[in-house]
């Protein structure tokens, strides 16, 4: 089931634990390994943001970030919200927001998103085994 409405808001600001110089780092080493990884398509794409910056582009999402998170913008967003990089898009971005994990422990989104408050509630009830 998907509630997506591909506003992009969540892809307006990203976050990683890695700082910019780690995932510079491990895509290096999992690139000349071989080793699947979503860091190279981070290395390439994904550039860091201020705080104020993440602000500016979803404060809903940044206001509830650790203050010493790592921010970026992903350069494969297309000024219409869409991922120009959709069919190469990184497992962490194919994943989101579930990420295999039950419905009431996702953060909500903004009032714009497709996973909006309610819809998530009414979701849930409707399904009491999650």
């Amino acid at each position: 089931m998907s509630l997506c409405n591909q506003c992009g808001a969540c892809c307006r600001v990203l976050t990683l634990q890695q700082s910019p110089e780690e995932i510079w780092a491990m895509a290096s080493i999992t690139s000349v390994l071989g080793i699947p990884s979503d860091m190279p398509f981070a290395a390439k794409h994904w550039h860091p943001l201020t705080r104020d910056e993440a602000l500016e582009r979803n404060p809903f999402y940044v206001l509830r970030l650790p203050k010493d998170a790592h921010l970026y913008r992903c350069d494969q967003l297309g000024d219409d919200g869409r991922c120009q990089a959709y069919e190469e898009r990184p497992l962490v971005c194919r994943g989101y927001p579930w990420y295999d994990q039950p419905i009431r422990e996702m953060e909500l989104a903004d009032q714009n998103c497709g996973y909006h408050y309610d819809e998530v509630m009414e979701f849930v009830i409707r399904r009491p085994d999650l």
